[in-house]
């Protein structure tokens, strides 16, 4: 049974980075240690992730393709976050108001530390770390993140995030792959998306919460089986043009959360995880840089995010999640991304 790991270096501006090949008879990802994200994941010799073209793309690239975001996924709003009766003051990124994915130097630009690698009969895993200093981007403790990639024979990826902070902290971590599952196809319009979420965060044009909604006769109701089109063309008029928004999941279990499937190559896939909410972004904006495959560099509606993650900015509102850590807790959640061909 083929069920390999390769390891090679590869030299970028960002220094040498560690590259990482998982295979096996299904599927085959590769890693790079610089922000431990996803350069490519094939299925069943399908490109299902866009990337950009080389990995020295990769190393330059501002839109997180494949990353590991953090200390926060999502924006938190200027000028600071509290924890208990402390106030943290944080520095803008990518607006005036918010800061964007963790800062300017958050995890996505951080090259990880490869810790472990590990090949089972059925499984092949890597784990890499990054230690993040006390008040990294404004964030308190010494936080040690340990992100795993475990490819499954069955083609499916299992994504684990484990951290520990030496005080109470913010942590709220995701991965940013985008995927496209037929890439002769430059957009993602004819693909199928169900989700389970009654309720979703009404934000305004400048990604900042506004308030809780139930998506009950709303474009963003994907509760039965909706073509994102469909869905997209409802946004057309919005700041937006698409999506960028978080969904509340009905159930806190480490069930099937999603389903994303394209008609045309009969390729889906099913996304499972213990964190309580996803963000979906259908890449509205130019993509900033040279990608893989047919689309040019605007790359608009190319692609989707599934960004499993607590609410991002949730710290400034108390009826969602806080994504504090207490000192010396465990932080854990997984992500499980499942295609198949129907």
């Amino acid at each position: 049974m083929l069920n390999e790991i390769t390891v090679e270096k590869i030299n970028t501006h960002k220094g040498l980075l560690d590259v990482v090949s998982l295979k096996n008879e299904n599927a085959e990802v590769v890693i790079v240690s610089l922000g431990a994200g996803i350069y490519s994941y094939q299925y069943k010799t399908h490109d299902i992730v866009i990337v950009p073209k080389s990995i020295e793309d990769y190393s330059k690239d501002t839109a997180y393709y494949g990353k590991t975001i953090g200390r926060t996924s999502g924006r938190l709003v200027m000028p600071s976050f509290k924890i208990d009766d402390q106030n943290y003051p944080i520095k803008a990124y990518n607006s005036k108001l918010t800061q964007l994915h963790g800062g300017a130097t958050g995890f996505s630009k951080r090259n990880f530390s490869l810790i472990h690698l590990d090949k089972q009969e059925h499984f092949s895993k890597i784990t890499l770390r990054y230690i993040s200093k006390d008040l990294e981007e404004g964030f308190p403790g010494e936080l040690i993140l340990d992100v795993s990639y475990q490819l499954n024979i069955d083609g499916s990826l299992l994504i684990e995030h484990e951290a520990i902070s030496s005080k109470d902290t913010l942590c709220n971590i995701t991965n940013h792959a985008y995927f496209n599952f037929n890439q002769e196809n430059p957009t993602i319009n004819e693909y199928e998306i169900t989700l389970k979420a009654s309720n979703y965060l009404d934000i305004d044009e400048n990604n900042i919460i506004k308030k809780k909604c139930s998506v009950k006769d709303s474009a963003f109701d994907f509760r039965e089986t909706t073509l994102f089109k469909d869905a997209i063309y409802k946004m057309k008029d919005t700041s937006f043009e698409g999506f960028d928004h978080t969904w509340l999941f009905d159930s806190n279990s480490n069930d099937l959360k999603a389903t994303v499937f394209d008609p045309k190559t009969k390729i889906g896939l099913n996304l499972y995880t213990s964190y309580p909410a996803v963000v979906i972004y259908t890449h509205n904006v130019p993509s900033g840089i040279d990608l893989k495959g047919p689309f040019d560099s605007n790359a608009k509606h190319s692609s989707f995010t599934l960004e499993c993650q607590f609410e991002p900015g949730g710290i400034h509102h108390k009826d969602l999640n806080q994504a504090i850590l207490r000192k010396d807790e465990k932080y854990h959640h997984t992500i499980t991304f499942e295609p198949f061909i129907k």
